[in-house]
């Protein structure tokens, strides 16, 4: 039965040409646009990824997402420190200065600012050229790679050009493989001492406290203590990562627009396989017919 069916259905090759067709379109559409949208949901935590020496990130308790931060006290980070279970807790720095080339050219950049001495939250296996030590050079900067091209397009990578941020001179003594930011924003990394100075200066600077686990603790249960313990927010990589994604969700119109795509595709797709099915049945009573006529 299922054969002679089989047969009936690509017997008219136009209607099961445009059958097929259109299955193949919507599931197209469908694909395409839902990768489309969790590959720019992810680029909103990229900042979090690239950050693999911790486990646990704390911030103000009105910190909501990574591109939005209230600054911490520099007292806050003795008292994380001081958590039973905390290996070591060290500063990040994260700001939106602008950056200008020697030609004039310029544009917001992305800068994290990492713990003097540890280089903790650098983009470590993600180096193109140039060493992280580098960074303790004088007026030292490491760039993403995406924001080294868009200042120098052609030629081969060169260490040590110059440029400006906030009208102070860097100097580029690195190029990295960042994650690709949510904007499409130059990622620098430098020493945090030098961060404040290149990102402007507020009464409290410091962004984040990244803390490491002590062997044997499990990083969602120090987050919990920590919180416990100081008042502040403390989470997980991960968990940092999924909140951010989350604000983006729920106070943007990514999902609304991505939503509107992704459910026209499947009314359509559904609704001409659905027609194209149902034609192929009229057309096909009398055959139907016959063939329960003959017991089948």
């Amino acid at each position: 039965m299922y054969i002679i069916a089989l047969r009936m259905l690509t017997g008219d090759r136009a209607k099961y040409l445009g059958l097929v067709f259109t299955i193949a379109f919507a599931s197209f559409l469908l694909t395409n646009q839902i990768s489309i949208f969790a590959g720019i949901i992810q680029r909103t935590a990229s900042q979090i990824v690239d950050v693999v020496d911790a486990d646990v990130w704390v911030m103000d308790p009105a910190t909501e997402y990574i591109d939005e931060v209230k600054p911490l006290r520099e007292t806050d980070l003795l008292r994380v420190r001081g958590v039973a279970g905390v290996a070591w807790a060290v500063r990040l720095f994260k700001s939106l200065p602008r950056i200008t080339a020697p030609d004039g050219r310029f544009r917001q950049a992305i800068l994290m600012g990492l713990d003097d001495a540890t280089l903790v939250g650098a983009p470590h296996g993600k180096l193109r050229l140039g060493t992280l030590e580098s960074l303790r050079e004088p007026d030292a900067i490491l760039i993403d790679y995406a924001g080294y091209r868009y200042f120098w397009p052609d030629g081969e990578l060169e260490l040590g050009r110059t440029m400006e941020m906030n009208d102070r001179r860097v100097r580029i003594t690195g190029i990295v493989d960042a994650s690709a930011p949510f904007a499409t924003f130059p990622v620098v990394f430098t020493r945090y001492s030098q961060a404040l100075r290149f990102g402007g200066r507020e009464r409290n600077q410091m962004s984040f406290v990244l803390v490491k686990a002590a062997p044997g603790v499990a990083p969602a249960t120090l987050a919990e203590q920590i919180a416990r313990d100081t008042g502040l927010v403390a989470l997980t990589g991960d968990a940092w990562a999924w909140r951010t994604m989350k604000y983006y969700l729920q106070n943007t119109g990514i999902p609304v627009n991505f939503g509107i795509t992704i459910g026209m595709a499947l009314i359509v797709g559904v609704a001409v396989m659905g027609q194209t099915f149902y034609l192929f049945t009229l057309e096909n009573l009398k055959q139907f017919g016959a063939l329960k006529a003959l017991g089948i």
